[in-house]
């Protein structure tokens, strides 16, 4: 006969016994309760995060679809953790340390640096807030968009749920040259202060859509608006597909793995030993002296027929096993999953590791979002446009250093450049003017300091005093006759 007993009891041994044996039962209810629970998420999860699988086509996904996982992938990507972090870390990879922007090789003049710096422009685009949110809008929707305001010079954002239809090329059905927008205004504000709303519908002409038309169907074309779009991952079709989609069920396992663990680990901490014993009252007279005994470090007596066994702890489940599916989740979101399970014990002391699988995924997207604010600068009308992202890794101030001065010495850099070069890798934020007396390197001349012997190491025999740039002319008079 086996009999469970829970560590601490009554005073009266058969109302404990039946109390154990009701708890027993009622976890046992729970655990069935847990179970049918994971069937119904399970459901749930086919329903809401696959069930537009269907709405898919041979070309890619519908417009329908893409709005549908949009919503879905928003609401998991803020709940669960795996891809919160996901977001976030593809986000700080991408735009973590800023790009510049520049025309015809010089940085933006002051009217282009105004359009930048707007407080409104700031907030929708250029701002290191607005700019992660851009990469989590295609972490979550695959689909990004803003419109350009070409009379007061300001972007707007436009959502993939405000996106009705697209008219696209008559030669390739793959170019998109108008997109339709659906969307609420305030239209006025009644007797009783509510506001009235009207819903609008219009077209607006791609950035890349030459000569555009006034009218498609039965709305109009909106001519002061020029729409900018980013779409990832179409590979097949119009619409773009959001980065987290592949990773969303093995993040939803992943969490309910640890639910049901932790579930597991609580059922098992109510119960401290069990005692076997082949007759009903051994098992009564065990549990007896067991219940009766709380001392610290105490012993249990047993007769020769029953036998006493602490039951296991929490090592009994180990969530860690649980790793591979995280690892899943972390593959499809192309980030390290040591960085996505932040203190994970792989790694040294917690240290996180940006492997160059990562760093890849990573030079890839800012590849796509350099040729997104080429666009962007050519609606505003810089000429020539260039978008260069910062490197995601730096070197250690003292190898920076030691390349800038480098760079100094191979006389291909204005010292202009290499100041503010330095002034940036030392924090300064005004470093002032160049000073006259600085040392300029031999195949250099500026009017900073036109007189400037060479400091370089050599021979300081003929030639010595001689003004050269670069040239031979120093040698040429040590070696020809006079």
């Amino acid at each position: 006969m086996t009999q469970n007993i829970a560590g601490k009891g009554s005073i009266s041994q058969n109302s404990r016994l039946n109390e154990q044996i009701s708890e027993l039962t009622a976890e046992n209810d729970r655990l069935a309760e847990s179970f049918s629970a994971m069937a119904s998420a399970i459901l749930q999860f086919d329903e809401v995060g696959w069930g537009v699988l269907g709405n898919n086509t041979e070309d890619g996904f519908t417009l329908q679809a893409t709005k549908a996982t949009a919503r879905s992938a928003r609401q998991q990507a803020t709940s669960n953790p795996l891809l919160k972090r996901g977001a976030a870390l593809r986000a700080s990879y991408v735009f973590g340390r800023g790009f510049k922007m520049s025309s015809n090789g010089a940085p933006l003049k002051p009217a282009f640096r105004k359009l930048v710096d707007d407080t409104i422009n700031q907030q929708v685009l250029f701002s290191e807030q607005a700019l992660k949110r851009a990469e989590k809008t295609l972490f979550t929707d695959g689909n990004f968009f803003v419109r350009y305001n070409t009379k007061t010079k300001r972007f707007g954002s436009v959502s993939i749920d405000e996106i009705t239809g697209t008219a696209v090329n008559a030669d390739d059905p793959t170019i998109v040259e108008y997109y339709q927008r659906t969307y609420t205004v305030v239209d006025s504000v009644d007797s009783s202060g509510r506001q009235v709303l009207k819903t609008k519908v219009v077209w607006y002409a791609l950035d890349t859509t030459e000569n555009p038309v006034s009218r498609i169907g039965d709305y109009p074309v909106d001519r002061d608006f020029v729409l900018i779009d980013h779409r990832e991952n179409n590979d097949k079709g119009i619409w773009g597909v959001p980065d987290c989609f592949p990773a969303l069920p093995w993040a939803w396992s992943y969490s309910e793995y640890l639910k049901d663990g932790s579930k597991m680990l609580k059922a098992l901490s109510s119960i401290a030993w069990q005692v076997k014993s082949k007759t009903a009252k051994g098992a009564a007279s065990a549990g007896s002296k067991l219940l009766n005994n709380r001392q610290v470090a105490s012993t249990a007596v047993t007769g020769t027929d029953t036998e006493l066994s602490q039951m296991p702890r929490s090592n009994a489940v180990d969530l860690g096993t649980g790793r591979p599916l995280a690892a899943m989740a972390a593959t499809a979101m192309e980030v390290s999953v040591d960085a996505l399970l932040a203190g994970s014990p792989s790694t040294a002391s917690g240290a996180q590791v940006l492997d160059q699988s990562t760093l890849n995924a990573a030079y890839g997207r800012q590849g796509n979002w350099e040729a997104f604010f080429v666009r962007v600068l050519n609606v505003m009308g810089v000429p020539n446009p260039a978008v260069q992202f910062n490197k995601i890794i730096v070197d250690p101030s003292y190898r920076s250093v030691q390349s800038l001065g480098q760079l100094w010495q191979s006389g291909l850099f204005a010292p202009s450049v290499i100041q503010a070069a330095y002034a940036e890798e030392a924090g300064i934020d005004a470093p002032g003017s160049i000073p006259s007396g600085v040392v300029i390197p031999n195949n250099l001349t500026t009017s900073v300091n036109a007189t400037n012997v060479a400091t370089s190491q050599g021979n300081s025999g003929a030639g010595v005093g001689v003004l050269t740039n670069g040239n031979n002319q120093a040698r040429t008079a040590a070696v020809t006759p006079k």
